[in-house]
C-alpha cells in the first residue's frame, strides 16, 4: 500500500470518527489515529466544506516562485538543445549554456539548466556517470608544446571503408588538422601532420598510440614517420599499450566528430570527406569547449595560453610547408632558384618543409633531400648517391 493510500486512509478515519463518535474526545480520537489536533480540524473544515474531494492529496507547492526559471528562458533551453543536436555537437547543459551566452541571453547556471531539462523529460538520469568534480586532467601547459595524433574508420555512403585523422593540440584543444584517407598508414599520418604544420608551425612533441602508422616502438624498429619528426627537430612519443586514457583528447574528440559527421548525410568520396572535415575544423575551433575555461574556443586558448617570452636577437624563421612538382630535367623550383632531386622523380609531387634557407625535401614519406641553399649559385646541384627506391 502506497503512502498515499495511507495518508488518506487516516483522513477518511478521522472524519468517520468524528462523525460517528459517541462521547469520544478530539484528543482520544487524535492519539488514536497518530495525527495532530491541528491535522484533524484541517481535514474536518475540509470534508464540511468540499465532502469527500476536500480530502484528496494536495500539492504543497507554493503559490509563487520568484526564484523559478522563466518559461521564455525554459523554451530557449529546449531550443538550444534541439538546435545542437541537429547540428551535431554535444547538447548537454553546459554546451547550452555557452550557446546561449553567445547568442546574448543571460542563462542561469549550468546545474539549473541540468535541472530544467530533467524537469521537462528530454534528459536520461544516469546516477552511476563519473561526476565532473572528481576529473584529474593533465594538460601541457602552453599551445604546441604536445600535439595528439589519432585515427578512426568511416563508412563512405558507398560502404567503402576509409580512415579519418586527427590532430589536436594538448593545451588548447585546437584542432590542428583533419584528413580522409584510405587507411590507416604512414604516408597518411605524414601528410595530416604536414597540413597541421603549414598551418600552426611546429610542435615540440607528438603523442600517438602504438599503431604502426605513428611509430615501430613496439616492433622494435623506427617508422618513416618518426625519422622524419626527429629531423625537423619534432620528439615522437608514445601512450603506454592498451591505456588509451593517455591520449584522451582525441579519443574524446573522435566521439564529437563522429557525432558531427553522423547529423550529415554521408560522403560519396574522400573529396567530399574533406570538404566536411575543412568545414569542422572552422566550426570546433570557434565554439566554446567544455574542457576550457568559461565561454572560451580553442583558438581563444590558443592565443590566451601562448608562452610570452623575450624576443630573441634572431628571431626564429616560421617553417613554410609546400607542394612542388618536379620537371622533366629532375629539379623543382625554389624562391627563384633550381633545387635539384634527381630525374628519376621528374613529374613526382614532393613535399618542401622550408625553414630560412634550410630544405627538408619529401617524396611520399621519404626524405629525399636536405640541404641548406647556397645563395651564390641559381641551381643546387645534387650530390649523386644511390637513386631512392620509389615507391608507386
Amino acid at each position: 500500500m502506497g503512502m498515499k493510500e495511507v495518508t488518506m486512509e487516516i483522513k477518511y478515519a478521522a472524519v468517520f470518527a468524528f462523525v460517528q463518535s459517541d462521547g469520544e474526545s478530539v484528543t482520544s480520537v487524535c492519539d488514536r489515529l497518530g495525527i495532530s489536533r491541528k491535522s484533524y480540524y484541517k481535514y474536518r473544515a475540509r470534508f464540511e466544506c468540499e465532502g469527500l474531494e476536500g480530502l484528496q492529496p494536495r500539492s504543497r507547492r507554493p503559490l509563487t516562485s520568484p526564484t523559478a526559471t522563466p518559461q521564455p528562458m525554459v523554451g530557449l533551453i529546449v531550443k538550444a538543445r534541439a538546435d545542437l543536436a541537429v547540428e551535431g555537437w554535444d547538447n548537454g547543459a553546459l554546451s547550452i549554456f555557452y550557446r546561449l551566452l553567445r547568442e546574448g541571453e543571460q542563462p542561469p547556471s549550468w546545474r539549473t539548466i541540468h535541472r530544467v531539462l530533467v524537469r521537462q523529460g528530454v534528459v536520461r538520469a544516469e546516477p552511476k556517470k563519473q561526476p565532473r568534480s572528481s576529473r584529474h586532467r593533465f594538460e601541457f601547459p602552453a599551445p604546441d608544446d604536445c600535439w595528439q595524433i589519432d585515427a578512426f574508420g568511416y563508412l563512405l555512403a558507398g560502404g567503402e571503408s576509409v580512415v579519418i585523422f586527427e590532430v589536436k593540440d594538448d593545451c588548447s584543444r585546437t584542432q590542428i588538422a583533419n584528413l580522409a584517407w584510405t587507411a590507416e598508414d604512414t604516408l597518411g599520418a605524414w601528410e595530416c601532420l604536414a597540413r597541421g604544420i603549414d598551418d600552426f608551425g611546429m610542435p615540440h612533441l607528438l603523442l600517438s598510440d602504438n599503431s604502426l602508422a605513428f611509430t615501430g616502438k613496439a616492433h622494435d624498429r623506427i617508422v618513416l614517420v618518426e625519422k622524419n619528426l626527429i629531423a625537423l627537430g619534432v620528439k615522437p612519443i608514445t601512450s603506454r599499450p592498451h591505456h588509451p586514457q593517455t591520449c584522451g583528447k582525441n579519443e574524446r574528440g573522435h566521439q564529437t566528430l563522429q557525432r558531427w559527421l553522423a547529423a550529415r548525410p554521408a560522403a560519396a568520396t574522400l573529396a567530399e570527406l574533406q570538404a566536411l572535415l575543412d568545414r569542422y575544423q572552422q566550426e570546433y575551433n570557434n565554439r566554446p569547449h567544455q574542457g576550457l575555461d568559461p565561454n572560451q574556443t580553442p583558438l581563444e586558448r590558443r592565443i590566451a595560453a601562448a608562452r610570452h617570452t623575450p624576443s630573441p636577437v634572431r628571431p626564429e624563421e616560421p617553417t613554410l610547408v609546400r607542394h612542388c612538382t618536379v620537371k622533366q630535367r629532375g629539379f623543382l623550383n625554389w624562391d627563384g632558384m633550381r633545387i635539384g632531386v634527381g630525374a628519376e622523380l621528374a613529374g613526382r609531387m614532393l613535399l618542401v618543409f622550408a625553414t630560412g634557407d634550410h630544405l627538408l625535401i619529401f617524396y611520399r614519406h621519404h626524405l629525399v633531400r636536405e640541404l641548406t641553399i647556397d645563395r651564390s649559385r641559381s641551381y643546387q646541384r645534387l650530390a649523386r648517391t644511390a637513386p631512392p627506391r620509389l615507391q608507386p
